[in-house]
């Protein structure tokens, strides 16, 4: 790897860590884990364990990369 080829990957590497860090502090839904708030129009209705899974996941990522 020459000099330009370690640019570029720092580069696309670098934008991977902003898009990671902009869903995580934004979110891609706006699932509070408060059930009873969203009636029959939550994605996750039906599977509360797997909206478990994600929050737990989504907490995972956020102390991983520092955001709070």
């Amino acid at each position: 790897m020459n000099l330009g080829s370690l640019v570029t990957l720092a580069v696309i590497v670098l934008l991977v860590y902003i898009c990671v860090r902009y869903l995580l502090e934004n979110g891609l839904d706006s699932c509070s884990g408060d059930c009873s708030g969203c009636g029959p129009v939550c994605k996750w209705q039906r599977d509360l364990a797997k909206a478990q899974r994600h929050m737990r996941f989504q907490r995972k990522l956020k102390k991983i990369l520092h955001i709070s």
